[in-house]
């Protein structure tokens, strides 16, 4: 079952990808079926989910929902609160929430930097879809933890 609620996260985060690149908007039916997914793997996790971490993931989606949403859209706090919810299934904590955001905005700063898409103050000059980014961390992120 759990292999199966790992694949609707994985294909969700997919097609919100793709539908990213082609068309820069992204349907909420991929965050609230993914958001689902992610959420019961969290109820199935074999450990006791802790109220400290419950409090740790609100707070992050508190966060990305309020502050962060402004900064560069929803669809991507969408995306770093179900990655988070799939992350803390995975037994990773507040700090690899931010571990995760780190790792994609330093992708982003990489891939932007080599095509030569920042300007002087730091900005991006076109603007690209940062769901790639989100996504390609979140499964670094989940790698590393399964294998270190």
């Amino acid at each position: 079952m759990s292999a199966l609620l790992w694949a609707v996260v994985a294909v969700c985060l997919a097609g919100a990808c793709i539908m990213d690149c082609r068309t820069c908007q992204v349907y909420n039916f991929f965050w609230w079926i993914s958001g689902a997914a992610a959420v019961s793997l969290l109820l199935m996790r074999k450990e006791q989910v802790g109220v400290e971490e419950v409090a740790e993931l609100g707070i992050f989606i508190l966060v990305q929902c309020t502050l962060f949403a402004k900064m560069y859209g929803r669809a991507d706090c969408y995306a770093f609160s179900v990655c988070a919810a799939a992350e803390a299934a995975a037994g990773i904590g507040g700090i690899g929430f931010l571990a995760h955001m780190l790792g994609a905005f330093c992708l982003l700063a990489l891939v932007q930097g080599i095509r030569r898409n920042i300007d002087s103050r730091g900005n991006l000059k076109r603007p690209v879809p940062f769901l790639p980014y989100i996504t390609l961390a979140f499964w670094a992120l989940l790698w590393y933890h399964y294998t270190c």
